[in-house]
């Protein structure tokens, strides 16, 4: 009724205008902002500027909570961490509309309606892409699961079916965050989207595969009585055995082996880092990959990706190595036939890894063959360590030499093509390390040994050139 008296006045406007325009005068705001309006729950106060009342509800809004979901993980964090707060200039945009909009009745109405209680604006948010971007990357790391391919286990003559990764939907995930409804109270919670990552080998691949021919096949020996590294070769080989290589796939050792980690079944060994031999988890690895890599060789597989060792290896012909380190060092092979293989590696005797590549006759005869243009003189290194007993000395590694290496691949296919691939490898001078207590007299360290050119950081380097022979296998 009250409503419709304001109208009426209205309509009788021309015969009484003194009165419609007081009236009016009342019911239609002057200042930006009607009385008794709500934002976001709460009535605006008179008195105070309305940006200095919402600025001073953001740290209430920063400590509000919101719930993150993403695969099966749920994430409680504070709108702060998230980077939501009070857009306040759009907020107020919207409460100024109230009241100043629309028809003189429809104004009056609104300005009727907010005096009552009646309306109330909802806060406008915004989020901040820094503390977005940070909230997506931890996302993206914590949802990712990598696909499995499916596998033949040889050994117990069983299947192993594929299994479907996850990914985080980067994109999505940003508008979720920026488009959530922060302002409708009660539980909060921002989904952030995921698909699906399928296996790159599945079940239906593996019947393709015929295991019983072998198309490459190499050997290495290491000791078995390093226990640790024994350990990590069985490891690695078993991580190896069965994997299906689809036709045209490229295979990442690192992907497949996984982390070397104690967790993961690795264990402390002699390994190089530098140009010292040290002890670290995972010692071994690389002789799996090294034989993998001739294996692959010599079944005219196209190696995508392989770094050689930096010193030669005792176990591999130069050029015939190929180092590994998780991740950032790989071995990538690519399956260039038409039909998938399949990887297979055994332990022929106690101090033998064998790998073969198998699923079909061999498609080429393949040689490989090594020059060396240069042989470089090593130095004796003396490190002094003080927790050893006066006059004490350990010869902690024995020299040798460096080379640069070229190796040279023929390919007779059996369609009577030939084809040479060439690639180079720089195997760095080892040193001859003798630890030492401190005050050692060096004059009672042996003679420099063939090749040692003198004792690190004493003498120039001069390097001896070596024109060799062309090696075949």
């Amino acid at each position: 009724m009250r409503l419709a008296s304001v109208l009426g006045l209205v309509l009788l406007g021309i015969g009484v205008g003194t009165g419609v325009g007081v009236a009016a005068h009342h019911l239609v705001p002057e200042s930006p902002y009607v009385g008794g309006l709500f934002i976001g729950g709460r009535q605006l106060p008179g008195g105070i500027a309305a940006g200095e009342w919402l600025a001073a509800r953001r740290p209430i809004v920063a400590d509000e909570t919101v719930y993150v979901r993403y695969g099966d993980r749920i994430e409680e964090m504070t709108f702060g961490e998230l980077g939501v707060d009070i857009d306040i200039e759009a907020t107020l945009a919207k409460a100024g509309e109230i009241g100043h909009r629309g028809s003189m009745a429809e104004r009056m109405a609104e300005n009727l309606a907010a005096a009552r209680g009646e309306v109330d604006v909802p806060i406008v948010y915004r989020v901040s892409r820094p503390k977005m971007e940070r909230v997506v990357e931890r996302a993206t790391e914590l949802s990712r699961k990598a696909p499995k391919d499916a596998k033949i286990d040889i050994a117990n003559k069983r299947r192993i079916p594929d299994e479907d990764g996850q990914e985080l939907d980067v994109e999505g995930a940003f508008r979720a965050i920026a488009e959530a409804d922060y302002g409708k109270g009660g539980l909060v919670v921002v989904d952030l989207p995921t698909r699906t990552i399928k296996a790159s080998v599945t079940e239906e691949t593996l019947a393709s595969v015929d295991v019983t021919k072998v198309m490459s096949r190499f050997e290495t020996v290491f000791s078995p009585y390093i226990t640790g590294r024994a350990a990590n070769v069985h490891r690695a080989a078993a991580l190896l055995d069965g994997v299906i290589l689809p036709p045209g796939y490229t295979m990442s050792f690192n992907e497949t082996v996984g982390p070397r980690t104690i967790e993961r079944g690795f264990h402390y060994a002699p390994e190089i880092q530098g140009d010292e031999m040290t002890t670290g988890v995972g010692g071994g690895t690389c002789q799996v990959s090294s034989t993998l890599f001739a294996a692959s060789l010599l079944g005219a597989m196209e190696i995508v990706e392989r770094q050689g060792h930096s010193q030669v290896s005792a176990y591999a012909k130069m050029g015939m190595d190929a180092t590994v380190s998780f991740p950032l060092v790989d071995l990538k092979i690519k399956n260039p036939f038409t039909f998938p293989v399949m990887l297979h590696t055994s332990f022929p005797k106690p101090n033998t890894i064998l790998v073969e590549i198998l699923g079909g006759d061999p498609v080429a005869d393949v040689t490989y063959a090594y020059g060396v243009g240069r042989a470089s003189d090593f130095v004796r290194r003396i490190t002094v360590k003080s927790n050893l007993k006066p006059g004490t000395r350990i010869r902690r590694q024995k020299g040798g030499r460096g080379y640069d290496v070229t190796s040279v691949v023929t390919i007779k296919w059996r369609d009577g093509r030939t084809e040479q691939r060439t690639y180079f490898t720089g195997y760095r001078p080892k040193p001859e390390v003798f630890w030492v207590a401190p005050g050692f007299d060096e004059n009672e360290l042996p003679p420099l040994p063939e090749h040692a050119k003198g004792v690190e950081g004493r003498l120039a380097e001069r390097d001896a050139v070596y024109d060799g022979d062309i090696t075949t296998m």
